[in-house]
Order: C-alpha cells, then structure tokens, then sequence
C-alpha cells in the first residue's frame, strides 16, 4: 500500500496585517525558550540549520504562490513549498513580501506574470478559504499538524509517534489477510 501525503496549507492569522508583525508585538507568537532551543539544536543535528526571524509575516502571498505552483505539478508544489520554509526558516526572509516570493517563484522556473496577475486577481482566495474551512472543521488551530487516516496528530512530535501513525493506517483488512497467508504458506513450506 503506497502513502500519499498531500500538503494542505492553512493560513493561522488570515486577519494579518500585510505588513505582519514583530514576535515582541504578539504575545502568542512565541514558544518558550526551551522549545525554540530544542527545535533550533535538532535542525541543527539533522543539518538543517534554522534561524528564529523576530517577525510573523502575513503569509496570503506565499500560500498562494505555494498553490500556484501546486496547479504546475506535484515537484514544483514541493519545490517551492521548501523554498519559501527555506526562505523563512532558514533565512529569516520575509515571506509577506511580494518581493522575496517573486524571487523564489523566478529562481523556480515560474512565471513571475502569472504569480503577479494570481495576486492581484485574487484568484486562490476561494481555495485558500477552503482549506481554513477543512482546518477549522478539524479543530486545528497550530502548526503542524499531520492527518494520519483517522487519527489527527497536532503539534511538534517526535518521529517515533508519527511513524508508528502511518503504520497502524497501513493495517488493512488486505494487509492482515497477507500476513496470515504468508505466515500459513512458511508453516506449510
């Protein structure tokens, strides 16, 4: 059985303003700082290196540039989804800027035209309030969060419970059929 994940955004704070906001304006922006420093130490491990960007952009633009390059394919939507997580995370780029995600978009091969005319046409707006509708029905209200068949997983989690997740949705009924057969065909052989 193959797994498919499919990334589904969500803006946190679509009330944003554009220009977002400094983390020392928002009291609900930060974590403590034993969490930043185990996040930032285990990126650091896995060398992923991050940086802690004192700002929250207003993240409308990236989300949609991220789903225009969802409609050019399943590499590009990946492609840039860890590009402007790069650009963030890794840079401490402002990815409310139209700017830096137009740089992202060209580096990326993309039509800077259409990423532009998507923008001010609003045109992804309507699937963007979707996918905070399917967020809101589910209850989310932070990143990350993960949707494992049934089970809802939110939050930071060590590997070992997301793992053990998409195992348990891996049993099927099919699954569990095989393992017997093939456990009754190595009794018999």
């Amino acid at each position: 059985m193959d797994v498919e994940i499919v990334l589904s955004p969500f803006e946190l704070r679509p009330d944003m303003p554009d220009e977002g906001f400094q983390k020392s304006e928002f009291e609900e922006a930060g974590h403590s700082d034993r969490v930043r420093d185990h996040v930032l130490g285990l990126a650091e491990r896995e060398g992923f290196p991050m940086v802690n960007p004192p700002f929250l952009p207003k993240t409308h633009l990236a989300h949609t540039l991220v789903e225009i390059a969802r409609d050019q394919g399943e590499e590009r939507h990946r492609e840039l989804h860890h590009a402007v997580f790069g650009a963030y995370y890794g840079q401490a780029l402002d990815i409310g800027s139209r700017d830096v995600l137009l740089a992202l978009a060209e580096d990326h091969g993309m039509d800077t035209d259409v990423v532009i005319a998507a923008w001010d046409e609003d045109g992804y707006a309507e699937r963007l309030h979707q996918f905070r509708h399917l967020a809101a029905h589910l209850g989310l209200d932070s990143t990350p969060a993960a949707l494992i068949c049934n089970e809802l997983l939110i939050g930071s989690r060590p590997y070992g419970v997301v793992r053990d997740a998409v195992e348990r949705c891996l049993v099927t009924p099919e699954s569990v059929e095989k393992e017997l057969a093939d456990e009754d065909s190595d009794v018999v052989g």
